[in-house]
């Protein structure tokens, strides 16, 4: 699904690159709408695809979060996003606790393949 949505963009700003090319200007505005459109063609669709990316991996690990809360009958806050593990946040007799845990995704997609809760 990654690269579907990478080749995706990459086509995308294909296109645009080649509607702006078929304009007529003179040359030296369009050198700088050459290295404008070119940059942005080669940064945008990485720009992009990581928002992507983060909005998909975050919409997974909060149903992983909600699913635990959910089977253990207490309250779901959030889930925090580390550089190696994730922290989900919960309120349990009102008490803020946590919990640490790992996930593993099917490669190439945001599908939970495994989760693996930390001890502390």
């Amino acid at each position: 699904m990654a690269p579907l949505i990478i080749a995706a963009l990459y086509g995308l700003m294909f296109l645009v690159i080649k509607l702006v090319t078929s304009i007529e200007f003179n040359n030296e505005i369009r050198l700088i709408i050459n290295i404008v459109v070119g940059i942005g063609a080669l940064v945008l669709p990485i720009v992009i695809y990581s928002f992507i990316d983060f909005k998909l991996t975050q919409r997974a690990i909060n149903f992983v979060g909600q699913s635990w809360c959910k089977e253990q009958n207490v309250e779901f806050k959030k889930v925090e996003m580390h550089k190696n593990h994730f922290a989900l946040i919960y309120l349990q007799d009102n008490k803020k606790m946590r919990k640490k845990f790992r996930v593993r995704f099917v490669p190439t997609t945001w599908f939970v393949k495994s989760v693996e809760w930390l001890e502390k």
